[in-house]
C-alpha cells in the first residue's frame, strides 16, 4: 500500500489535477482510516474531470460507510446521469434509497437497474421495495409485472412473500377486475368468467399462472375468482358446456397446483363435493380399465384434492400429458409418492417420548407445514462472520473464523429453511432434524431436487437431544414456543452450543397475536374444534364478516390462506408467546449476547432511535414495539451471541 501511495503522490507531483491519482489516494486513504482526507481527495478528482462517473462512485461507497447516506445518493444519481450503465450504481442506489425509508424511489432505481444487470443485490432490493409499499401506491406497467413474474419463477426470495403485492396488482387488471364482478354475480360459466381475449391477457403477462404456482394466494378477491373458476369448470364438464377445453387446460392446470400448495383450503358447497364425487369415481373407473382420461377433467379434479388420492392414480404418471399438465402430475402423483418411499428411509436420532411433542407430531403428520415451492435462485454462500456483519453492522459480535461451521436446524419441517441456511452459510454441515416424518419427507426431496450434499436429515425430538454433539450454530425458528417448556427446550439448545456460538431464534409475538388470542377466544367459547371441513367454514364465516371484526381481521394472516398454516395459526395443540422484556430477561440470566432482530422495520427503528445505530437496544425495541403492535406479526427473529 505504501508503495503504490509512493506512485500516486509522484503522478500528482508531475499533474496536481490527475483525476485517477487523486481517486486512488482517496480510495487508500479511506482504507487506512482517514475518511475525510479520502472525501476530500476524491471531491478534488472530480473536480478534476466532471464526466468521469468513477470518482463519483467511490466518493458515495465512502459517504455511505461513514452514514452520510443522503450525499451518497447524489453521487450514485451523478453516477448515472454520466453513464446510465455503470457496474454497481443502480444497486448502490437503490439499496441506499430502501435504507432512508425511500421505497418508491427505491424500487424504481431497481428496476431500471434490472433492464442490464441480474445482480442479487438489484432483486433483493426490487422485493423489499415492493414489500414496503402499500400496492395501492404501485403503478402496474408491463416492465414492472415481467419482474414480478421472474421474481415468483425464478425466485428472487420466498415466493410466499410476493404474494399479497401479486394480488394486488391482479386485481387492478382490466381481466380480473371483470372476473370479481362475475364472481360476485355468481357466475355458472367459465365463459363468462374470462373471455377469449382476457385468457390471451393473462397468459401473456404470466402472473396469474406465477402466482398459482409458486405460492397460496393471500387475497380473498382473488381466492373468490378461483373459487368461482372452479365451481364453474366443474359444472361445465360435468354438462358438456364447453366446445374447446384446450384454451382452459393451462389455468385450471395452474388452478390445480394452488390446491395443492394451499392444500385445498378453499370452502365449497354441498353440490359440489357431491359432483366431486362423481368425478372422482368416473376418473377411478377409467383408470382402472385403462381408458383415456380427458386432460380438463383431470385438471378440474386436482383443484378439489390431490389426485394421488384417486384409486391407480399412479398409471397416470406413466402416460404422456400435454405440457400444461406435466407439473400438475409431477407434484400431484411422482414427487407425492417419493416422499413416502423417502419416509421409510428416515434416521430416527432420538425417541419422542414428551406427551406434548408426539401430539405436536401427530399434528404436522397430518399437515406437513408449510407447503412450498421454491427457495431462493441467487443464494451467495457467505463465511458467518460476513453474514452477521452485512445483517447487523456495528454490533459488539466475536467472529467465529473461517473454518468449518457445525450447524443445528432444531425443527426444520418441511426444509424450506434448513436449504436456505445449508445454502447461505459457506463451508457448513447442517444437520436438521424434526418431529414428523411427513415434514421431514417434503424436506429430503426437495434437498435431492436441489443437490445439497452439505444438509443431513433425522427424527429426533429438542427435548430428547443428548449432549454428545455440540454446535457452532444453532437455529430454531418457529419451534420453541410449541413445547410444554418453550425455556427449558431453550436452554437445552444452549447447552449443546459451543462457546461464542450463535444462535438464531424465531418466537411468536404476544402483542403482534391479539387478533389471534381474540379470535381463539372466540371460537373456544363455541365449542369450534380442528377439522379441514371446520377450517373451511370458519374461512368462509371469517371472510364474511365486515372489517375490523375479531374474526375477519385473521384474514390479515397470510397463515389464514393453506388448510396446515390456518390450523397452526388457529387450533394449535401447543402454543406460548413472548415479549421483548422475557427475551431480554432469558439472554440476560443464559450469557448471550443480542445481536439484532431480522425485520423489514430496522430502518423505522432506527429513524425513531437514531442513537442506537447497532439497532440492539431491547428496551428500545420494546417501546417500538408498543407503538408498532404488528412489527413482528409473523414472528420475533432474532440473532445472539454465547458469551
Amino acid at each position: 500500500m505504501r508503495e503504490a501511495e509512493a506512485n500516486y503522490r509522484e503522478v500528482l507531483a508531475a499533474n496536481p489535477r490527475h483525476t485517477g491519482a487523486l481517486g486512488y489516494l482517496g480510495l487508500l486513504a479511506h482504507q487506512a482510516g482517514h475518511s475525510e482526507a479520502a472525501i476530500d481527495l476524491l471531491r478534488k478528482a472530480i473536480a478534476s474531470d466532471r464526466r468521469n462517473p468513477e470518482p463519483h462512485y467511490n466518493l458515495a461507497r465512502i459517504l455511505s460507510d461513514v452514514g452520510r447516506d443522503d450525499e451518497a445518493i447524489v453521487h450514485n444519481r451523478k453516477v448515472l446521469e454520466i453513464d446510465p450503465s455503470f457496474p454497481g450504481a443502480h444497486n448502490n442506489l437503490a439499496a441506499l434509497l430502501l435504507l432512508r425509508g425511500r421505497a418508491s424511489d427505491a424500487l424504481a432505481a431497481a428496476m431500471q437497474g434490472l433492464g442490464n444487470d441480474d445482480a442479487p443485490g438489484l432483486k433483493s432490493t426490487f422485493v423489499m421495495a415492493l414489500r414496503q409499499l402499500d400496492p395501492a401506491s404501485v403503478k402496474p406497467d408491463s416492465n414492472l409485472v415481467s419482474l414480478l413474474v421472474r421474481a415468483l419463477r425464478e425466485p428472487w426470495c420466498r415466493p410466499r412473500d410476493l404474494s399479497a403485492i401479486a394480488g394486488a396488482i391482479l386485481l387492478r387488471t382490466p381481466a380480473m377486475a371483470r372476473a370479481v364482478d362475475a364472481a360476485r354475480d355468481g357466475t355458472a360459466h367459465l365463459t363468462e368468467m374470462f373471455s377469449t381475449a382476457d385468457l390471451t391477457a393473462l397468459d401473456r403477462d404470466g402472473l396469474l399462472n406465477a402466482l398459482l404456482t409458486s405460492a397460496p394466494v393471500t387475497t380473498l378477491a382473488i381466492e373468490r375468482v378461483l373459487t368461482a373458476i372452479r365451481r364453474a369448470a366443474l359444472n361445465d364438464i360435468a354438462t358438456g358446456a364447453l366446445e374447446d377445453d384446450t384454451a382452459w387446460l393451462a389455468l385450471v392446470s395452474a388452478l390445480g397446483q394452488q390446491g395443492f400448495l394451499n392444500e385445498y383450503v378453499f370452502d365449497l358447497s354441498g353440490d359440489e363435493s357431491a359432483q366431486v364425487e362423481t368425478l372422482r369415481a368416473d376418473v377411478a373407473d377409467a383408470i382402472a380399465q385403462n381408458a383415456a382420461v380427458a386432460p380438463l377433467r383431470l385438471a378440474v379434479l386436482a383443484s378439489y384434492l390431490p389426485l394421488h388420492s384417486v384409486p391407480g392414480a399412479e398409471k397416470l404418471a406413466k402416460q404422456v400429458w400435454p405440457d400444461a399438465m406435466a407439473a400438475l402430475i409431477r407434484q400431484h402423483i411422482v414427487d407425492w409418492q417419493g416422499e413416502r418411499d423417502i419416509q421409510r428411509t428416515i434416521e430416527k436420532l432420538t425417541a419422542i417420548e414428551d406427551e406434548v411433542s408426539e401430539k405436536v407430531r401427530a399434528q404436522y403428520e397430518e399437515n406437513p407445514y408449510p407447503r412450498w415451492s421454491r427457495v431462493f435462485a441467487d443464494t451467495q454462500a457467505l463465511p458467518i462472520d460476513a453474514y452477521i456483519a452485512m445483517r447487523f453492522p456495528g454490533v459488539p459480535y466475536k467472529p467465529l473464523g473461517n473454518r468449518t461451521m457445525e450447524v443445528l436446524i432444531a425443527g426444520c419441517g418441511t426444509g424450506q429453511h434448513a436449504i436456505q441456511r445449508a445454502q447461505q452459510f459457506q463451508a457448513a454441515n447442517v444437520l436438521a432434524i424434526d418431529l414428523s416424518l411427513a415434514s421431514l419427507g417434503y424436506a429430503i426431496r426437495k434437498t435431492r431436487e436441489l443437490g445439497l450434499t452439505n444438509l443431513r436429515y433425522a427424527q429426533g425430538d429438542i427435548l430428547a437431544l443428548g449432549s454428545d454433539r455440540t454446535f457452532d450454530i444453532i437455529d430454531s425458528s418457529g419451534v420453541l414456543h410449541h413445547l410444554k417448556e418453550p425455556l427449558t427446550g431453550w436452554r437445552r439448545l444452549a447447552g449443546l452450543l459451543r462457546p461464542g456460538g450463535l444462535m438464531h431464534i424465531g418466537l411468536y409475538s404476544a402483542a403482534a397475536r391479539r387478533d389471534i388470542n381474540a379470535a381463539r377466544d372466540l371460537l373456544g367459547r363455541e365449542g369450534r374444534d380442528y377439522s379441514v371441513a371446520e377450517v373451511r367454514r370458519l374461512r368462509a364465516e371469517a371472510s364474511g364478516r365486515a372489517p375490523g371484526d375479531e374474526l375477519h381481521n385473521l384474514t390479515n394472516f397470510s397463515d389464514f390462506f393453506s388448510t396446515s398454516e390456518c390450523r397452526d395459526l388457529l387450533f394449535h395443540v401447543q402454543e406460548h408467546q413472548f415479549s421483548i422484556p422475557q427475551i431480554a430477561e432469558f439472554l440476560h440470566e443464559s450469557g448471550f449476547t443480542f445481536l439484532g432482530f431480522e425485520t423489514p422495520t430496522r430502518t423505522s427503528y432506527l429513524q425513531r432511535f437514531p442513537e442506537d445505530r447497532a439497532a440492539t437496544n431491547l428496551a428500545n425495541w420494546a417501546t417500538f414495539e408498543a407503538e408498532n403492535p404488528a412489527t413482528f406479526a409473523a414472528m420475533y427473529q432474532f440473532w445472539i451471541q454465547k458469551d
